[in-house]
């Protein structure tokens, strides 16, 4: 995936090292002609197989933030959001844009006589730092393509990575790394990113040797976070958070997962305020589901005395689509 992009475009969006992990993903895993499908091509029988055998207690737990949808707790959001915006444009004296992970339902009731009929019209902004989803190959590239390699203009007519992914089949064996249990704090700092030494103990605290396709499930503590009172920093503000870094971003490369869910996002800890771990969807074809509900996954796990379950994630497969929202489910 060589830049044969303008100079005048820009600096490259990729860093060096995230040019090697592509060069090094594309000499393995590519072969003329085809598109590849990135992670989800490492979930096999074996790791489906993998995840069935660590279903022993027969639980499920969704890892999905609600969608908020209610009128009055929407006012109440819309409210906060708006006092947020302000002091981040009084921060970052920038306009950020709006909108971005809105969710729009309009219910629709009939009344007929003594029968009722309910449907409803939804629109959704499927990115974003709210909304659990699953983002596409489409969701960022460079170069005017996306990973496989897909020209970026596929997505006006035939992309269908989503529609490949759900139809694939997305279960396999997930693995919960635990990161502020082993630093023994309750959530992930922004002058802290998560290194690739943190994910190594958090899996070592396992007892878990990681195959390719396992998902890893990285628990960073934003529950704890958020209901501390403090708010997560959106994409549009340049600005370190507490997240992953780059060190750890190269950690999940190596390791080959089937897909990544996280709470927090990017730490971007970098002079660009690059998104480390999201660039690797170009990298590697990297499955990522945002924002996962994770603390009540750790809890379950923890008290039933394991790190592992069958982890589900069934996309809708809408073509075209550079996103989706989900929700995972472990089954333990």
């Amino acid at each position: 995936m060589e830049s044969t992009m303008a100079e005048d475009l820009g600096p490259d969006p990729l860093a060096p090292w995230l040019r090697e992990i592509a060069a090094t993903h594309d000499a393995a895993r590519h072969t003329a002609g085809s598109q590849c499908r990135g992670s989800v091509a490492l979930i096999d029988e074996a790791a489906r197989l993998r995840g069935v055998a660590e279903v022993r207690l027969g639980r499920a737990i969704s890892l999905e933030r609600e969608v908020e949808t209610r009128p009055a707790q929407l006012a109440r959001l819309a409210e906060a959001a708006a006092e947020e915006r302000r002091a981040w444009q009084a921060l970052a004296q920038a306009e950020l844009p709006d909108g971005h992970g809105a969710v729009e339902l309009d219910v629709r009731v009939g009344l007929y006589g003594r029968s009722a009929h309910g449907g409803d019209v939804i629109t959704y902004d499927a990115h974003g730092v709210h909304n659990t989803h699953l983002d596409g190959l489409a969701h960022l590239g460079t170069d005017a393509t996306w990973h496989g390699p897909i020209p970026v203009a596929n997505s006006q007519t035939d992309e269908d990575t989503i529609v490949n992914w759900a139809q694939h089949g997305i279960a396999t064996r997930g693995v919960l790394l635990d990161i502020p249990a082993i630093r023994g704090t309750e959530w992930v700092t922004a002058d802290q990113p998560v290194t690739g030494d943190d994910l190594d103990a958090a899996l070592k605290a396992t007892g878990v040797t990681l195959a390719p396709g396992d998902a890893l499930i990285i628990y960073q503590g934003r529950d704890r976070f958020e209901a501390a009172g403090h708010r997560y920093t959106p994409g549009a503000v340049f600005q370190a958070r507490p997240g992953i870094g780059a060190d750890g971003a190269a950690w999940i490369a190596a390791n080959d997962p089937g897909l990544v869910l996280w709470d927090f996002h990017d730490a971007r800890s970098n002079p660009m305020f690059a998104l480390e771990v999201h660039s690797l969807i170009y990298a590697i074809g990297l499955c990522l589901i945002d924002n996962s509900l994770l603390g009540p996954a750790a809890a379950a796990l923890r008290a039933a005395g394991t790190s592992t379950g069958l982890l589900v994630a069934a996309p809708t497969a809408i073509h075209r689509s550079t996103g989706v929202l989900i929700n995972p489910l472990l089954l333990y």
